[in-house]
């Protein structure tokens, strides 16, 4: 039986922080239609149906800013989905993937007013 890739919650101040000093990608893969809410400054958005090309290591279009497998990917996603989405991700061979505890909301609070 192969591992199951796991992905652990990160609270969204750790999220912003790593976000702001360059240490982290964070992902918004809210579908369009729920993006409504707003944006997130800094944020790479990604339609969940394009999850295995914006992530697969051997794709073209993969996400510029992930420089490799230990990049951190920070993933923001309706809150049901949210650590499903990051488990497919790690489950890619990353291996510091985090969905953001509380998601676009909480993220959302850190930005400056």
């Amino acid at each position: 039986m192969s591992p199951v890739a796991m992905a652990d919650p990160i609270s969204a101040q750790e999220a912003a922080e790593h976000r702001d000093r360059g240490e982290a990608v964070v992902v918004d893969m809210r579908p369009q239609v729920v993006r409504h809410q707003g944006s997130l400054p800094g944020a790479v958005v990604v339609e969940p149906s394009e999850l295995t090309t914006a992530f697969s290591p051997d794709s073209d279009k993969r996400i510029p800013a992930i420089r490799g497998l230990d990049t951190e990917i920070d993933v923001v996603s309706v809150n049901s989905q949210a650590a499903r989405i990051a488990q497919q991700i790690a489950a890619m061979g990353y291996t510091n993937v985090h969905y953001v505890d509380g998601g676009f909301r909480a993220l959302q609070s850190t930005l400056p007013r």
